[in-house]
């Protein structure tokens, strides 16, 4: 009997290694074929090598300085380059509300190391500032350096096009997230389409295990409606001028600062789904977003010339 067992749950992992991690691999190769990187790929033993190769390291990234997602790895501090002026940072995300006291030390000598360090939320910046001498500047997330139109040029129309739809996009699935699209859906006569799947409760929609990064940029772009719990399915939902609604899972609590903050910064608070606004946001009114275009250009603005600062580019002149 034990070895049926072991057998089954053998191929189950077989399969789910073939149906969901093979393709979505392969789909997310593809998409980085299309970037000018460098032909040479560092691993974390290789990595110090580059020291001596760059005259300017920029470092950045979604959780980049979360260190209990990245177990304290230290290369993300750049600790083997000793030129200070070499080492930048652009938006330097915790995604934490504190630094583990045990850790505070370590991370104002790794991150003092930096020349120019600028954090991407508002409570990593804080945090920064709390705990070293350096100031840290909240910048945009690096999606918004690109247009609307510049994201959609690389978007994959999906089959839906021109149809009115509800794309529930979820890190962990979540009944309140279900219930609320199978809602908004009902209201405004919408197809659900989900990605990945529905669990906990199943509903009528359009199962999606995997997307490229294409397809998913199709999906919400044409969406007459998003429903995410994820902090990029609310980005480019902005970006895409969605209407849209984001909730902070049981399993995302630990960062769920990067929601609270993109939403602030954009005077979007009222879009955050939760179990006592649930049934009211339903009749939510449509976003307005001629402001928050307006606001997108500014933040856009801003990151640039805090990118041209850290190569040592000059200022440029405002109109």
């Amino acid at each position: 009997m034990a070895k049926k067992t072991g057998l089954l749950h053998y191929l189950l992992r077989l399969g789910y290694f073939g149906v969901f991690i093979l393709p979505r691999q392969w789909s997310f190769r593809k998409f980085r074929s299309m970037m000018h990187a460098s032909k040479r790929k560092y691993t974390d033993a290789s990595l110090p090598e580059i020291k001596n190769i760059y005259d300017k390291i920029v470092i950045g990234g979604d959780q980049l300085w979360n260190c209990k997602v990245n177990y304290y790895n230290e290369n993300n501090f750049l600790p083997f380059v000793e030129e200070k002026e070499k080492k930048v940072v652009y938006a330097a995300s915790l995604s934490q509300d504190f630094i583990r006291e045990d850790f505070k030390s370590t991370f104002r000598e790794l991150a003092e190391g930096f020349s120019y360090v600028t954090s991407r939320e508002q409570r990593a910046k804080e945090l920064i500032e709390e705990t070293t001498t350096l100031k840290a500047p909240r910048v945009a997330d690096p999606a918004f350096l690109l247009s609307a139109e510049e994201w959609g040029a690389l978007a994959k129309d999906p089959p839906e096009k021109g149809e009115d739809y509800v794309f529930v996009y979820q890190v962990q699935s979540d009944v309140l997230v279900i219930r609320f699209a199978e809602e908004l859906a009902r209201k405004y006569q919408c197809k659900i389409i989900y990605c990945p799947f529905p669990l906990k409760k199943q509903i009528h929609c359009r199962r999606h295990p995997y997307l490229s990064p294409e397809q998913w940029l199709g999906y919400v772009k044409h969406a007459r409606f998003v429903v995410t719990d994820a902090f990029h399915g609310t980005v480019f939902s902005i970006i895409f001028n969605r209407n849209f609604f984001s909730e902070i899972s049981e399993y995302g609590k630990d960062t769920g600062s990067r929601i609270t903050n993109i939403l602030e910064i954009f005077s979007l608070e009222k879009r955050l789904l939760t179990d006592a606004n649930a049934r009211n946001l339903i009749d939510a009114p449509f976003i307005e977003y001629a402001p928050i275009n307006e606001k997108i250009l500014k933040e856009r603005s801003e990151a640039e010339q805090h990118i041209r600062n850290m190569l040592g580019a000059p200022e440029t002149s405002k109109a």
